[in-house]
């Protein structure tokens, strides 16, 4: 018989039949890696390695009547629950930058102590989100917490099916699929023993992890700038939109066309609307280039309305370029006209392509380089629709 059942062991081996501890227990998907281990500590030179399920889980579980049962048995709220007010009974045990504790008298497990969980206020929602809940009873001495410990432990596993303990030093850990579960013996500054059982939500983060202080101001602060960010970004847009409107309504006014339907204006980087017209031909087409200067000036002043009596700046690119600008505003618009002309000896004569006019045999025609033009229209900000100075991120 033996022998039989060594021989069906090994063939469930080799079909596949042996499931894992985690399917055993009702993980799924990614929370099946059984080798997957994370550590939690209960002091800094204690270091407790468990299944990273244990901790943390990826999939979603529903809460077990037996969660259920154990949450109610140990007398605290429903971990990271969202608030719409503080239950009775509770008061501030610590008010923090990022949480605030609260905590009230209880008897739980026929023990004497407190419960009590960490918040934090959501403004945007107007509501209390949580996260850790826990029971805490305390005592004079390490015997006595200790043995409320092991009393703790058998009653969970007693009345609450644990899938499973794991036991450390001061501390034991119950696993479920929904729920976090441990309990930790420690001695608190006033020289008091705390035997608490901590139960956290694995599919619900809530308010997270309590932090340090330290972190707790950084945290607050990265939350007011982005908060602060977002409220820049609507007023920004606010003044954007009511700017244009009043800049298109006097336009409309003055009869001013710009450059017609098919160019849309986009935003420049410091918020202002700018209307910005491209082009570009063949340097072999233009045979004069004050002319052709001329006649693009010419044509942005009409459609913006604007004179241009000042000079021109001419410089040298690195390129070999030739650049000419000339600028000038009314009372809606800084308006500004660019041309690049390419060097007179620059033929791009190499490897030319044919036009399909062109005979058999014949050498192609050359190509020139380009020349290029930019013409903006940026509009001005009118009185009244000042865009305000972007909120600074914080210094740590």
């Amino acid at each position: 018989m033996k022998k039989l059942l060594m021989v069906a062991a090994a063939a469930a081996i080799l079909s596949g039949c042996i499931k894992s501890e985690a399917e055993r227990f009702g993980y799924k998907g990614a929370d099946l890696t059984d080798d997957d281990k994370s550590f939690f500590t209960t002091s800094p030179a204690v270091t407790n390695w468990v299944p990273s399920r244990v901790l943390s889980v990826c999939e979603e579980y529903p809460m077990s009547e037996e969660e259920k049962a154990l949450v109610a048995a140990a007398g605290v709220i429903t971990p990271s629950d969202e608030l719409a007010e503080i239950p009775e009974g509770y008061s501030k045990w610590a008010d923090e930058p990022w949480f605030v504790t609260w905590t009230k008298d209880a008897e739980n497990f026929g023990k004497k102590g407190v419960n009590g969980f960490i918040s934090h206020f959501n403004e945007d929602k107007k509501i209390w989100e949580t996260s850790e809940t826990y029971f805490s009873s305390y005592y004079g001495d390490e015997a006595s917490a200790l043995a409320a410990l092991a009393d703790l432990k058998k009653v969970v596993g007693e009345k609450f099916a644990p899938k499973k303990f794991y036991d450390f030093d001061k501390c034991w850990v119950a696993e479920y699929l929904r729920l976090r579960v441990m309990c930790v013996v420690g001695q608190r500054p006033d020289g008091k023993w705390s035997c608490m059982l901590d139960i956290q939500d694995k599919n619900r983060t809530g308010c997270g992890q309590w932090e340090p202080q330290e972190a707790q101001v950084e945290r607050l602060a990265e939350y007011k700038y982005r908060k602060a960010v977002r409220a820049w970004k609507d007023a920004k847009a606010k003044a954007v939109a009511g700017n244009h409107a009043a800049i298109e309504k006097m336009r409309a006014e003055k009869g001013i066309g710009l450059f017609g339907e098919e160019v849309k204006p986009v935003e420049s980087d410091d918020g202002r609307t700018v209307h910005r017209r491209l082009g570009a031909c063949d340097s072999g087409e233009i045979a004069d280039r004050e002319a052709f200067w001329q006649e693009k000036l010419d044509a942005l002043a009409k459609a913006a309305g604007v004179e241009f009596a000042g000079e021109r700046e001419m410089h040298e690119a690195q390129s070999g370029y030739t650049m000419w600008s000339v600028v000038s505003s009314n009372e809606l618009y800084d308006v500004r006209l660019d041309m690049a002309f390419p060097p007179a000896s620059a033929l791009a004569d190499d490897g030319a392509e044919k036009s399909g006019t062109e005979a058999e045999g014949e050498p192609p025609a050359p190509r020139r380089p380009p020349v290029e033009w930019r013409e903006l229209c940026v509009e001005k900000t009118l009185p009244g629709f000042e865009i305000p100075p972007r909120p600074q991120p914080p210094k740590f």
